[in-house]
C-alpha cells in the first residue's frame, strides 16, 4: 500500500510567523485521520497547502504521488469554513 500523502519537512513562514514548522508526515491510502490543534496552529495553512492554495516556503508535499496541482485536484477538495462569495 502506498501513502496517498507525504510531507518532508514542510514550512509555510508569514515574514517572522512559523505557520507550519517542518512537518513530515506519511499518510497510507485508506486511513482516516484528524487534524487537530488550538487555534493558530497551522491547520488551516496546512490543508489551503496541500490544496495548492497556499505554496510552501520550505519543502516537499505529494498526494497520491504527485505534487499539488491539476492532477490532485481530482482526488483532493476544500471547503472553506466561511463564505468568499
Amino acid at each position: 500500500m502506498h501513502n496517498i500523502l507525504e510531507c518532508e519537512n514542510l514550512s509555510k513562514y508569514f515574514g517572522p510567523v512559523k505557520a507550519v514548522d517542518s512537518v513530515t508526515l506519511s499518510i497510507p491510502k485508506g486511513r482516516i485521520v484528524g487534524l487537530l490543534g488550538p487555534n493558530g496552529s497551522g491547520k488551516t495553512t496546512f490543508i489551503k497547502i496541500c490544496n495548492n492554495l497556499l505554496p510552501p516556503t520550505a519543502g516537499k508535499i505529494r498526494i497520491g504521488g504527485f505534487e499539488p496541482g491539476v492532477e490532485t485536484k481530482k482526488i483532493v477538495s476544500y471547503l472553506p469554513e466561511k463564505k468568499t462569495i
